[in-house]
Protein backbone atom coordinates (compact mmCIF):
# COMPACT_ATOMS: atom_id res chain seq x y z
CA UNK A 1 0.00 0.00 0.00
CA UNK A 2 2.89 2.51 0.73
CA UNK A 3 4.29 1.86 -2.49
CA UNK A 4 1.49 2.17 -4.65
CA UNK A 5 0.86 5.58 -2.43
CA UNK A 6 4.50 6.73 -3.61
CA UNK A 7 3.68 5.59 -7.21
CA UNK A 8 0.35 7.49 -7.14
CA UNK A 9 2.23 10.87 -5.85
CA UNK A 10 4.62 10.58 -8.00
CA UNK A 11 2.95 10.69 -11.26
CA UNK A 12 0.36 13.47 -9.72
CA UNK A 13 3.39 15.61 -9.05
CA UNK A 14 4.97 14.72 -12.89
CA UNK A 15 1.81 15.61 -14.37
CA UNK A 16 1.33 19.04 -12.65
CA UNK A 17 5.42 19.90 -13.60
CA UNK A 18 4.35 19.17 -17.13
CA UNK A 19 1.80 20.94 -17.25
CA UNK A 20 3.71 24.18 -15.27
CA UNK A 21 6.33 23.40 -18.20
CA UNK A 22 3.87 23.54 -20.92
CA UNK A 23 2.09 26.97 -19.62
CA UNK A 24 6.15 28.35 -18.90
CA UNK A 25 6.34 27.49 -22.91
CA UNK A 26 3.34 29.21 -23.60
CA UNK A 27 4.72 32.30 -22.02
CA UNK A 28 7.55 32.44 -24.58
CA UNK A 29 6.08 35.57 -27.68
CA UNK A 30 8.18 33.76 -30.19
CA UNK A 31 9.28 30.34 -32.31
CA UNK A 32 13.11 28.95 -31.48
CA UNK A 33 15.02 28.71 -34.31
CA UNK A 34 16.45 25.39 -33.78
CA UNK A 35 17.43 22.98 -36.12
CA UNK A 36 16.62 19.54 -36.09
CA UNK A 37 20.03 18.65 -34.73
CA UNK A 38 21.38 21.73 -33.38
CA UNK A 39 21.13 25.02 -31.16
CA UNK A 40 21.95 27.94 -33.69
CA UNK A 41 22.24 32.12 -33.57
CA UNK A 42 22.99 34.88 -35.61
CA UNK A 43 26.08 37.22 -34.39
CA UNK A 44 28.09 40.32 -35.13
CA UNK A 45 27.60 43.23 -36.87
CA UNK A 46 30.65 44.77 -37.44
CA UNK A 47 30.26 47.22 -40.53
CA UNK A 48 32.74 49.69 -42.88
CA UNK A 49 30.73 51.62 -45.33
CA UNK A 50 31.82 51.10 -48.77
CA UNK A 51 32.75 54.71 -49.27
CA UNK A 52 33.46 55.40 -53.30
CA UNK A 53 35.52 58.63 -51.71
CA UNK A 54 38.00 56.27 -50.06
CA UNK A 55 40.25 53.72 -50.79
CA UNK A 56 40.49 51.39 -47.82
CA UNK A 57 38.64 50.82 -43.69
CA UNK A 58 38.43 49.03 -41.41
CA UNK A 59 36.44 48.25 -38.06
CA UNK A 60 37.31 46.11 -34.64
CA UNK A 61 34.11 45.33 -31.95
CA UNK A 62 34.58 43.60 -29.26
CA UNK A 63 31.45 41.41 -28.17
CA UNK A 64 29.85 43.82 -25.99
CA UNK A 65 30.05 46.13 -28.65
CA UNK A 66 28.05 44.18 -31.29
CA UNK A 67 24.70 45.14 -32.05
CA UNK A 68 21.51 43.11 -31.70
CA UNK A 69 20.62 41.82 -35.10
CA UNK A 70 17.21 41.72 -36.26
CA UNK A 71 16.71 39.94 -39.69
CA UNK A 72 13.47 40.96 -41.88
CA UNK A 73 11.72 38.94 -44.16
CA UNK A 74 9.68 41.88 -46.47
CA UNK A 75 8.62 42.96 -49.84
CA UNK A 76 7.02 45.85 -51.82
CA UNK A 77 4.03 45.04 -51.80
CA UNK A 78 3.81 44.08 -48.38
CA UNK A 79 1.23 46.49 -46.31
CA UNK A 80 1.77 44.54 -43.22
CA UNK A 81 5.58 44.65 -43.30
CA UNK A 82 5.14 48.41 -43.15
CA UNK A 83 2.98 48.13 -40.40
CA UNK A 84 5.16 45.63 -38.35
CA UNK A 85 8.58 47.49 -39.03
CA UNK A 86 7.46 50.74 -37.41
CA UNK A 87 6.76 48.59 -34.25
CA UNK A 88 10.60 47.25 -34.69
CA UNK A 89 11.22 51.08 -34.78
CA UNK A 90 9.55 52.15 -31.77
CA UNK A 91 11.37 49.57 -29.94
CA UNK A 92 13.34 50.75 -26.54
CA UNK A 93 16.82 50.26 -26.88
CA UNK A 94 19.30 51.07 -23.97
CA UNK A 95 21.42 53.77 -24.00
CA UNK A 96 24.90 51.80 -24.35
CA UNK A 97 23.31 49.12 -27.29
CA UNK A 98 22.41 49.26 -30.37
CA UNK A 99 20.33 47.71 -33.33
CA UNK A 100 21.18 46.42 -36.61
CA UNK A 101 17.90 45.42 -38.96
CA UNK A 102 18.95 43.32 -42.22
CA UNK A 103 16.13 43.40 -44.49
CA UNK A 104 15.55 40.35 -46.50
CA UNK A 105 13.78 41.18 -49.87
CA UNK A 106 11.39 38.40 -51.68
CA UNK A 107 12.94 37.13 -54.72
CA UNK A 108 11.59 33.86 -55.76
CA UNK A 109 8.19 33.95 -58.07
CA UNK A 110 8.51 38.05 -57.72
CA UNK A 111 7.21 40.34 -60.00
CA UNK A 112 7.00 43.24 -58.20
CA UNK A 113 9.82 44.22 -55.61
CA UNK A 114 13.33 44.99 -57.14
CA UNK A 115 15.13 44.48 -54.23
CA UNK A 116 15.36 40.60 -53.35
CA UNK A 117 18.48 38.18 -55.26
CA UNK A 118 18.99 34.43 -55.59
CA UNK A 119 21.41 34.14 -53.00
CA UNK A 120 19.75 35.78 -50.39
CA UNK A 121 16.36 34.40 -50.27
CA UNK A 122 17.99 31.17 -50.40
CA UNK A 123 20.05 31.82 -47.12
CA UNK A 124 16.49 32.77 -46.05
CA UNK A 125 14.34 29.84 -46.74
CA UNK A 126 17.71 27.60 -46.06
CA UNK A 127 18.09 28.85 -42.15
CA UNK A 128 14.74 29.85 -41.41
CA UNK A 129 12.43 27.79 -43.61
CA UNK A 130 12.40 24.84 -41.53
CA UNK A 131 10.84 27.07 -38.89
CA UNK A 132 8.55 29.22 -40.63
CA UNK A 133 7.02 26.14 -41.95
CA UNK A 134 6.32 24.92 -38.77
CA UNK A 135 4.73 27.98 -37.59
CA UNK A 136 2.95 28.51 -40.84
CA UNK A 137 -1.14 27.42 -41.24
CA UNK A 138 0.38 27.29 -45.04
CA UNK A 139 3.92 25.76 -44.45
CA UNK A 140 5.91 28.54 -46.40
CA UNK A 141 9.23 28.93 -46.16
CA UNK A 142 9.45 32.46 -46.67
CA UNK A 143 6.71 34.57 -44.71
CA UNK A 144 6.59 38.36 -45.31
CA UNK A 145 6.57 39.96 -42.79
CA UNK A 146 9.20 37.89 -40.62
CA UNK A 147 10.76 39.03 -38.18
CA UNK A 148 14.39 37.12 -36.52
CA UNK A 149 15.92 38.08 -33.56
CA UNK A 150 19.78 37.54 -32.75
CA UNK A 151 19.21 34.48 -35.26
CA UNK A 152 17.46 32.60 -32.75
CA UNK A 153 13.69 34.02 -32.41
CA UNK A 154 11.48 34.25 -35.24
CA UNK A 155 8.28 35.85 -35.49
CA UNK A 156 6.14 34.98 -38.38
CA UNK A 157 3.43 36.81 -39.49
CA UNK A 158 1.24 39.47 -37.16
CA UNK A 159 0.16 37.08 -35.03
CA UNK A 160 0.81 38.31 -31.51
CA UNK A 161 1.64 36.01 -28.39
CA UNK A 162 1.64 38.47 -25.93
CA UNK A 163 -1.13 41.71 -25.41
CA UNK A 164 0.57 42.94 -28.51
CA UNK A 165 2.78 42.94 -30.79
CA UNK A 166 5.41 45.37 -29.22
CA UNK A 167 5.23 42.80 -26.57
CA UNK A 168 6.48 40.19 -28.30
CA UNK A 169 9.44 42.01 -30.40
CA UNK A 170 10.42 44.08 -27.25
CA UNK A 171 10.53 40.36 -25.30
CA UNK A 172 12.59 39.09 -28.10
CA UNK A 173 14.60 42.30 -27.90
CA UNK A 174 15.28 42.22 -24.65
CA UNK A 175 16.26 38.23 -24.12
CA UNK A 176 19.58 38.98 -26.61
CA UNK A 177 21.61 36.29 -27.44
CA UNK A 178 21.83 32.55 -25.57
CA UNK A 179 25.55 32.54 -25.58
CA UNK A 180 27.99 34.61 -24.01
CA UNK A 181 29.99 37.05 -26.12
CA UNK A 182 31.84 39.27 -23.95
CA UNK A 183 34.98 37.61 -24.40
CA UNK A 184 34.35 37.87 -28.69
CA UNK A 185 35.69 40.19 -30.83
CA UNK A 186 35.61 40.75 -34.63
CA UNK A 187 37.82 42.98 -37.50
CA UNK A 188 36.68 43.61 -40.98
CA UNK A 189 38.73 45.40 -43.52
CA UNK A 190 38.19 46.56 -46.85
CA UNK A 191 40.10 47.59 -49.93
CA UNK A 192 39.47 48.85 -53.37
CA UNK A 193 42.04 48.62 -55.70
CA UNK A 194 41.02 50.02 -59.20
CA UNK A 195 37.56 48.92 -59.08
CA UNK A 196 38.98 45.64 -56.87
CA UNK A 197 37.07 44.74 -53.58
CA UNK A 198 39.43 42.92 -50.90
CA UNK A 199 38.31 42.19 -47.35
CA UNK A 200 40.20 40.70 -45.09
CA UNK A 201 38.92 39.39 -41.82
CA UNK A 202 39.25 38.10 -38.02
CA UNK A 203 36.80 36.47 -35.64
CA UNK A 204 38.11 35.56 -31.80
CA UNK A 205 36.18 33.33 -30.33
CA UNK A 206 38.01 31.98 -27.46
CA UNK A 207 34.82 31.16 -25.00
CA UNK A 208 33.47 28.82 -27.53
CA UNK A 209 34.10 25.47 -26.93
CA UNK A 210 34.69 22.93 -29.94
CA UNK A 211 31.11 21.69 -29.73
CA UNK A 212 30.71 25.26 -31.70
CA UNK A 213 30.69 25.82 -34.80
CA UNK A 214 31.41 28.88 -36.86
CA UNK A 215 30.20 30.09 -40.30
CA UNK A 216 31.26 33.32 -41.34
CA UNK A 217 29.46 35.73 -43.68
CA UNK A 218 29.87 39.34 -44.80
CA UNK A 219 26.59 40.68 -45.75
CA UNK A 220 26.39 43.66 -48.19
CA UNK A 221 23.09 46.60 -47.33
CA UNK A 222 22.08 48.78 -48.83
CA UNK A 223 21.06 52.09 -46.19
CA UNK A 224 18.75 53.11 -48.47
CA UNK A 225 16.34 52.68 -52.06
CA UNK A 226 13.92 54.68 -53.95
CA UNK A 227 11.16 52.82 -54.91
CA UNK A 228 7.98 54.28 -55.74
CA UNK A 229 6.00 51.82 -57.33
CA UNK A 230 6.09 49.42 -54.60
CA UNK A 231 2.28 48.08 -53.37
CA UNK A 232 2.74 49.02 -49.79
CA UNK A 233 2.81 52.87 -50.62
CA UNK A 234 6.47 53.68 -49.34
CA UNK A 235 8.40 55.37 -51.43
CA UNK A 236 11.71 54.41 -49.70
CA UNK A 237 12.91 51.57 -48.40
CA UNK A 238 16.10 50.78 -45.81
CA UNK A 239 18.42 48.36 -44.81
CA UNK A 240 18.22 46.18 -47.97
CA UNK A 241 20.25 43.21 -48.13
CA UNK A 242 21.64 42.77 -51.21
CA UNK A 243 24.30 40.31 -51.53
CA UNK A 244 25.60 37.94 -49.26
CA UNK A 245 29.86 36.81 -49.61
CA UNK A 246 30.06 32.50 -47.33
CA UNK A 247 33.72 32.55 -45.97
CA UNK A 248 35.59 29.73 -45.28
CA UNK A 249 36.94 30.00 -42.09
CA UNK A 250 37.18 32.74 -39.10
CA UNK A 251 39.39 34.61 -40.03
CA UNK A 252 41.48 35.73 -44.35
CA UNK A 253 41.21 37.18 -46.92
CA UNK A 254 39.52 37.55 -50.24
CA UNK A 255 38.71 38.92 -53.78
CA UNK A 256 35.13 39.04 -54.68
CA UNK A 257 32.59 41.43 -56.86
CA UNK A 258 28.90 41.88 -55.50
CA UNK A 259 25.92 43.31 -56.36
CA UNK A 260 25.92 47.05 -56.47
CA UNK A 261 23.09 49.67 -55.09
CA UNK A 262 19.90 50.02 -56.68
CA UNK A 263 20.95 53.34 -56.67
CA UNK A 264 23.40 55.53 -55.37
CA UNK A 265 26.77 54.16 -53.67
CA UNK A 266 25.55 53.78 -49.74
CA UNK A 267 26.96 50.59 -49.63
CA UNK A 268 27.81 48.64 -46.17
CA UNK A 269 29.58 46.09 -45.70
CA UNK A 270 28.67 43.76 -42.44
CA UNK A 271 30.90 40.79 -40.75
CA UNK A 272 28.19 38.40 -38.82
CA UNK A 273 28.28 34.68 -38.27
CA UNK A 274 25.92 31.75 -37.65
CA UNK A 275 27.16 29.73 -34.56
CA UNK A 276 25.86 25.75 -34.16
CA UNK A 277 25.79 23.70 -31.34
CA UNK A 278 25.35 20.35 -31.88
CA UNK A 279 23.73 18.79 -28.91
CA UNK A 280 25.06 15.08 -27.36
CA UNK A 281 22.67 12.34 -27.05
CA UNK A 282 22.42 12.33 -23.48
CA UNK A 283 19.53 9.68 -22.78
CA UNK A 284 16.58 9.50 -21.77
CA UNK A 285 17.16 12.03 -18.84
CA UNK A 286 18.09 14.79 -21.28
CA UNK A 287 14.62 15.05 -22.90
CA UNK A 288 12.83 14.96 -19.45
CA UNK A 289 12.81 19.06 -17.90
CA UNK A 290 14.17 19.47 -14.67
CA UNK A 291 12.21 19.06 -11.64
CA UNK A 292 9.92 16.19 -13.81
CA UNK A 293 13.53 14.64 -14.58
CA UNK A 294 14.17 14.51 -10.14
CA UNK A 295 10.36 12.79 -10.01
CA UNK A 296 11.02 10.14 -12.60
CA UNK A 297 14.60 8.97 -10.48
CA UNK A 298 12.30 8.97 -7.25
CA UNK A 299 9.59 7.32 -9.20
CA UNK A 300 12.05 4.56 -10.25
CA UNK A 301 13.13 3.81 -6.64
CA UNK A 302 9.64 4.47 -5.28
CA UNK A 303 9.16 1.19 -7.43
CA UNK A 304 12.25 -1.00 -7.01
CA UNK A 305 13.58 -0.34 -3.54
CA UNK A 306 12.59 -3.05 -1.47
CA UNK A 307 11.01 -1.82 1.70
CA UNK A 308 11.81 -2.70 5.03
CA UNK A 309 9.87 -5.73 6.64
CA UNK A 310 10.39 -4.23 9.93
Amino acid sequence: MNRFFVVAVTFLLLATSQQTSAQSENLRTWNEVISEYSDTGTLGGVSIPLDSNITNNSNTMLGDEWPSLIEVYTATWCINCVTTQNIIDSLSIPEEESVMKIHYHRFFAETQDPFGSEKTDDRWIDRYGPASRVTSIYEYENIAPSKVFDGERLHTGTTKFSESLEIDYQTSLDKGPSIDISTLSATLSWTNSSGSNEFSWNISTPSLSDKYTIEPMIFIIEDEAYFPEGGNGEKYYHHILRDIIPLSSTDGNISVDFNMAYDGEDLTAVLVFDWNYDNPEDGLLSAIPFPSAVIFVSLFIAIFYPRNKN
